[in-house]
């Protein structure tokens, strides 16, 4: 069953400086993106000479990533978002976006994002998270897992160290329940 996910910028953003886009399409397929998302990732990014912007710019032409325009109804909640503190505009139209076509998820890695997102009853994943499911559905192996969690590190991924030893431990909880399984 394929699944419905819209993206936030970020994730996308570091699943290109990472080399994870294509791992991200085998997960999930097609990845809906708002236009200020789209905005943020490509424009603002081939602006700055960004290699990561032309990568996902490829991932939009190939369908990878689909942009989605915002209904009207979409369009009054964003004003009521982004007058919250640490709202962007572009986590603002990723999580109204996710509840106007009804995602399944929402990748976000912010904190307010996410807990806003949550709070309107949408289900959300950091790439973190992404990352530890490509593993589990056999898209990557836990080695592949930790290369992807250290080029997050050497990206600048904002990461505080007791996330990335939680990611870890999950990860290797889930690891371990994969071979058991197997053997």
């Amino acid at each position: 069953m394929t699944r419905k996910v819209v993206s936030n910028a970020s994730p996308i953003i570091y699943a290109a400086k990472i080399g994870f886009l294509k791992s991200l399409e085998k997960l999930y397929g097609r990845i809906l993106i708002s236009p200020a998302v789209y905005n943020e990732v490509v424009e603002k990014g081939v602006e700055k000479k960004a290699a990561d912007a032309f990568v996902i710019e490829k991932a939009v032409k190939e369908g990878q990533l689909q942009v989605v325009e915002l209904n009207e109804r979409s369009k009054a909640e964003i004003k009521v978002l982004t007058k919250m503190p640490d709202i962007s505009a572009g986590e603002a139209e990723a999580i109204v976006l996710a509840r106007q076509e009804e995602a399944d998820i929402l990748l976000i890695d912010e904190r307010s994002g996410t807990l806003t997102a949550r709070v309107w009853g949408l289900k959300t994943v950091g790439l973190l998270g992404v990352i530890i499911e490509a593993m589990y559905e056999g898209i990557i192996t836990f080695e592949e897992l930790k290369t992807y969690y250290n080029r997050l590190i050497k990206a600048e991924f904002r990461l505080k160290y007791r996330d990335y030893a939680k990611a870890m431990e999950l990860a290797e909880k889930v690891w371990r329940k994969l071979r058991e399984k197997r053997t």
